[in-house]
């Protein structure tokens, strides 16, 4: 059996460029043929190609289609882009059941991943890039007092405090439900800010709009993972469903994985929190402008930090991208590495919950579609 150091480096990546290579290797081994949509204008630290790499396995005319993707979160991509590595080497593609597809997506923000940042290279948080573009972008007014925090907040571990006693303080006034929409529900009025979905839809936005208008015309059920890290108990898996608990589709999930708990609006547990411009939704919303397919939107986080910390880390992020013009350079590779860890920990334990609750993952969701409809 192979040591479990050298199993879990075979799927975990260091850099965006190693994990792209390993992910071409995996799809030529199996067969499969990649379309790589190079970024335009970006290049990586080390001047390397950046792309969101596309696969398809299974017939093309497939009418029920499994879509994987990750880095929506930029340096969040590496574990999900474990788990598919993972699938391919336990040859998901030859084993999938007959008139079924699956489209993985890899590296939905390279420069993200490639740059160690969250947000992409407009300094836009993907996952709040996608509100209805006819209509005037949605309002946060609790976000104001937060970035007030932000610009004030230093980079060391007193700055850092500072901004989480501030955070509680505000909290405090407002309540925790307000506070938190205010930092994470999303944004458009603060562009070097917190959860900042952008004046536009991002090139990573209209490229994947390109793959489902080019894929996923003829699929008449599509369930969507996106994978994700930072929500959830450590190492394991946390589900967010993207419509209430009284909807057809929570009770579909609910059947597809019995043991796991699906989460609607209680991400973070007591707080309700409504976002804004949501990749999935966004999507959805294109697709169905020229498809009638029904859709399942699946987002699957592995848990890493408490709250506080990863409220931390999206400050780092924002600081990294907006901030770093005066710093000092051991300061910056310092808050750097921190931001990765707390987003993709170096931890065997955690890596290793990673692949192997994966596995039942993967198995339950194409049983899921394969079953859907046919009761």
């Amino acid at each position: 059996m192979t040591p479990v150091d050298a199993e879990l480096s075979r799927y975990f990546s260091d850099t965006y460029d190693e994990g792209r290579r390993k992910f071409l290797n995996a799809c030529e081994h199996h067969g499969l043929i990649v379309e790589s949509y190079l970024h335009p204008t970006q290049k990586g630290p080390f001047g390397e190609t950046l792309s969101m790499d596309v696969a398809w396995c299974g017939p093309q005319d497939a009418e029920k289609v499994l879509v994987f993707s990750c880095g929506t979160h930029g340096l969040e991509a590496a574990p999900g882009a474990a788990t598919i590595l993972r699938w391919l080497d336990l040859d998901g593609p030859e084993q999938l059941p007959e008139g079924i597809a699956v489209l993985l997506i890899h590296a939905i923000n390279p420069y993200g991943w490639a740059w160690a940042h969250r947000i992409n290279e407009d300094g836009i948080d993907l996952n709040r890039n996608f509100p209805d573009r006819a209509k005037p972008p949605p309002s946060n007014p609790d976000y104001a007092d937060v970035h007030k925090l932000l610009l004030n907040t230093s980079m060391n571990d007193e700055g850092l405090s500072d901004f989480a006693q501030g955070f509680q303080s505000l909290t405090s006034s407002i309540g925790m439900n307000a506070a938190l929409t205010g930092i994470t529900s999303g944004q458009f009025d603060f562009p070097d800010g917190l959860s900042f979905g952008g004046a536009d839809l991002s090139w990573s936005g209209r490229t994947l709009f390109a793959i489902a208008q080019k894929h996923l015309i003829l699929a008449k059920r599509i369930l969507h993972i996106d994978w994700h890290t930072g929500i959830g108990k450590y190492g394991q898996a946390h589900f967010i469903l993207d419509e209430p608990q009284t909807s057809e589709t929570f009770s579909l999930l609910s059947e597809w994985w019995p043991n796991d708990a699906i989460h609607c609006d209680d991400v973070v547990d007591g707080v309700s929190i409504f976002y804004n411009g949501l990749l999935l939704e966004g999507l959805r919303a294109e697709i169905q402008k020229y498809s009638p397919a029904k859709i399942v939107n699946l987002t699957i986080e592995w848990g890493t930090y408490d709250v506080a910390k990863m409220l931390q880390a999206l400050v780092m992020d924002n600081w990294l991208m907006h901030r770093t013009e005066n710093a000092d350079r051991a300061l910056t590779d310092a808050v750097r590495a921190e931001l990765i860890e707390r987003f993709y920990p170096k931890s065997t334990e955690w890596r290793r919950s990673v692949i192997y609750t994966s596995d039942a993952i993967y198995t339950r969701a194409v049983a899921g579609i394969d079953s859907w409809g046919s009761n």
